[in-house]
């Protein structure tokens, strides 16, 4: 009797352990998902309080680059700063490439084909990239690859 009690005793232990796992991963899942839905990607920019200040495009005009200046956020928890984003009109899919917060100046240029170069006067923990290369369909509708570089400049060339 006493082995059975003991092996039950550490069977329930087992399962409530188990369990109790299971429910954290299961919450840790949900907060993962509930962030990534709500937080982890804005709205584009087109949706937003966002005003556009830069427009560049690809050689083959299937893609955009777009530098918007925007308002996220109620009056408190407001953030105010430049977003630069890839556009794909054959799609009309938006990607998000960097955030910057309100600042001196914020530019992008072509540096070669392919190599977008972002122009800066903020510090460097001031200027977020999210992407440092970004994959777009060209107009044969094959996969082409932007990457993006940082420049920090006194004088913005717009």
């Amino acid at each position: 009797m006493g082995l059975i009690r003991a092996v039950r005793n550490f069977t329930r232990s087992l399962g409530l352990w188990f369990l109790a796992a299971g429910i954290t991963l299961a919450v840790l899942f949900t907060a993962v998902l509930i962030y990534k839905l709500t937080v982890f990607e804005p709205d584009p920019p087109t949706v937003a309080n966002c005003q556009s200040i830069q427009l560049i495009t690809t050689a083959d005009n299937a893609a955009e680059i777009h530098v918007y200046q925007c308002q996220r956020g109620a009056n408190k928890a407001a953030w105010k700063g430049y977003e630069i984003w890839l556009f794909e009109p054959s799609s009309n899919d938006w990607l998000r490439i960097a955030t910057a917060e309100q600042g001196d100046c914020l530019s992008v240029s072509w540096q070669r084909s392919g190599e977008l170069v972002i122009h800066h006067g903020h510090s460097r923990g001031d200027l977020n990239i999210a992407k440092n290369s970004v994959i777009y369909r060209d107009a044969n509708n094959l996969p082409n690859t932007i990457s993006v570089t940082t420049q920090r400049e006194d004088d913005c060339p717009l």
